[in-house]
């Protein structure tokens, strides 16, 4: 696709300004027309140089777009180029029109768009810039190169985004601070540039809405979005990491649940320092090692790019990023690498587990596996149930189809809520998760259809998981989770809280909210799991043999039943319902 920059004609400037017979006035207008060249050959559009997560944000033809990266990364810079193409008619992706566009710079308040929307877009050094050796050209500076570093003394600020031959007036609210209201462009393009303290602005239409860091009040986003409709504009969101706004966190659910979706209307693009593939890995570990001295928060920011929501998650460490053990782009880990060529399912020579958090109004179940050591030190979760109005039945029927041919360890049922006994019939929710797996032929080597029981020690396992979960220097950790099978379990890592009391915050999770499937990672991690070589099980029976197998044994109880009640059998009792 061919690029566009800017609405101007080329300029043609003469091989040498000693043409014969000009005048000093043609030889000063060629001298002048060359200097214009140069400065236009290294404006800050043509020089700059995406990373591939940056690309695929500029690439990206969706409604809606978040852009969420960790420091060094970025993740701001990618957003206000975007803004600048769009604006000077040189986006390569044609999402905007060339002329006569309209544009809102959406940030905090007034000193926002002084200090960061002003100085992004219209003054130099949203990046630097450095004369290449070998082609003797500017080029973007990369300082994670040895030979760049070396000459970093040598490198200059980039001119600016919007250079000032496309500007045509400001309109300034407080000229001296760089606070404007209005700036419009030769093309015809108008940025309009507001806070969200006030009231969310209406009246007009908008080809691109660009919201930085958090807003203030989460209406502007509804208003923002109804601005963008009748233009079928875009918006483009670049979050800070701290941020707590409940449209945002809407934006990256909604995303999550489009994943699938190749004509998805929300997209999110997310980078860590341990994506840049740029960086040399002893900058990675020292960045790392202090970021994590000033707190978990600062860590979760800078590394990892998340926005810290607020400082009372229960689990705060965990990333979709660095937890997926499907991962489709470089660098992979070897186990990262295994699962992504075959799509999360773990290789037959791992070791399996299941995971119970019973429950009538959610039952929870993860599926583990766990490599052989040579693999490394992980704990994988590679599938999940979350079973609402949930019965033993129902539990049986999912867990069979979900076990299928599968070979499992040990089953595993939260001790405590598997002690409630059901209010109808009195039996305990773990004898009837057992019968139900029994009529189904679901067993496990350590357990048969049976339980270990979960710990009840809360602090401990809670610390256990925090261990599994922690990351390490080089981007390491031992959970890792196949996100895309598993949308319930990352939804409550999101939303698990602490307990705050009277206004302080209590170092235990909040119960009460929804932490059905993180709890099964809690018993898992302190019963620690651990590596056996799967071994086949002597009664194992294909599905369709258990199907036939539970089908004649309820046919049999029928006719015990029959023969009961008629007075055929003597000593035999029936209790309850179920015959339990």
């Amino acid at each position: 696709m061919e690029r566009r920059h800017g609405t101007s004609e080329p300029i043609q400037v003469p091989k040498s300004d000693t043409v014969v017979g000009a005048t000093e006035y043609e030889k000063r207008e060629v001298r002048r027309l060359a200097a214009e060249l140069a400065r236009r050959k290294i404006e800050a559009l043509r020089v700059y140089e995406p990373l591939p997560f940056q690309e695929r944000f500029h690439a990206c033809m969706a409604k809606e777009a978040l852009i969420q990266a960790g420091n060094q990364v970025g993740k701001s810079l990618a957003a206000f180029v975007e803004d600048a193409r769009a604006a000077t008619g040189q986006d390569p992706f044609n999402k905007y029109p060339e002329k006569d566009g309209v544009m809102v710079c959406l940030g905090m308040d007034e000193g926002h768009i002084g200090r960061v929307i002003h100085k992004y877009l219209f003054r130099a050094g949203s990046f630097r810039i450095i004369k290449d050796l070998e082609t003797k050209e500017w080029r973007s500076f990369k300082p994670w190169l040895e030979d760049d570093w070396k000459r970093k003394k040598d490198a200059k600020p980039a001119p600016p985004l919007i250079p000032p031959r496309f500007i045509k007036r400001f309109a300034w609210k407080k000229r001296a601070s760089h606070v404007f209201e209005l700036c419009e462009l030769h093309n015809g393009w108008t940025i309009l540039a507001m806070g969200s303290k006030g009231e969310p602005a209406a009246g007009f239409q908008a080809d691109l809405v660009h919201i930085d860091e958090d807003l203030e009040r989460p209406e502007w986003y509804d208003e923002m979005i109804a601005r963008l409709s009748m233009r079928d504009g875009k918006l483009r969101w670049s979050a800070l990491p701290h941020s707590k706004n409940d449209a945002l966190v809407n934006l990256v659910e909604r995303s999550e649940d489009e994943k699938k979706d190749k004509n998805s209307s929300t997209v999110i693009f997310r980078a860590t320092i341990f994506d840049n593939p740029y960086m040399p890995e002893h900058v990675k570990q020292e960045n790392v090692k202090r970021w994590m001295k000033r707190g978990e928060d600062e860590y979760r920011k800078r590394a990892l790019g998340e926005m810290v929501t607020d400082s009372v998650l229960m689990y705060p460490t965990f990333s979709k990023d660095i937890h997926n053990a499907i991962k489709f782009n470089e660098p992979r880990t070897p186990i990262q690498e295994t699962l992504t060529k075959n799509d999360g399912v773990p290789p037959r020579d791992w070791c399996r587990y299941m995971v119970i958090d019973p429950g009538h109004s959610v039952c929870a179940v993860t599926f583990w596996a766990i490599p052989p050591p040579e693999v490394g030190d992980y704990a994988v979760v590679y599938d999940e149930l979350y079973l609402q109005q949930c019965t033993a039945e129902k539990f049986g029927d999912a867990v069979s189809q979900k076990a299928n041919d599968q070979t499992f360890q040990a089953f595993i049922i939260d001790a405590h809520g598997a002690r409630i006994r059901d209010i109808g019939s009195g039996i305990l929710p773990r004898v009837q998760y057992s019968k139900s797996l029994e009529k189904r032929g679901v067993k496990s080597i350590d357990t048969g259809h049976g339980f270990l029981s979960g710990s009840d020690d809360v602090s401990g396992r809670e610390m256990k998981l925090r261990d599994w979960l922690h990351i390490g220097a080089g981007g390491e950790t031992k959970f890792l989770c196949v996100v895309a099978r598993c949308p319930n379990l990352c939804r409550e890592f999101t939303r698990f809280k602490k307990k705050v009391m009277n206004g302080y915050v209590q170092d235990e999770g909040n119960r009460r909210s929804n932490c059905h499937a993180i709890e099964t990672l809690e018993y898992a991690a302190a019963h620690g799991l651990r590596y056996i070589k799967p071994k086949q099980m002597a009664s194992s029976k294909s599905r369709v043999a258990r199907i036939i197998e539970a089908r004649n044994a309820r046919e049999e109880q029928r006719r015990v039943n029959a023969r009961v009640h008629s007075g055929q059998l003597e000593n035999y009792v029936n209790l309850g319902p179920t015959g339990e």
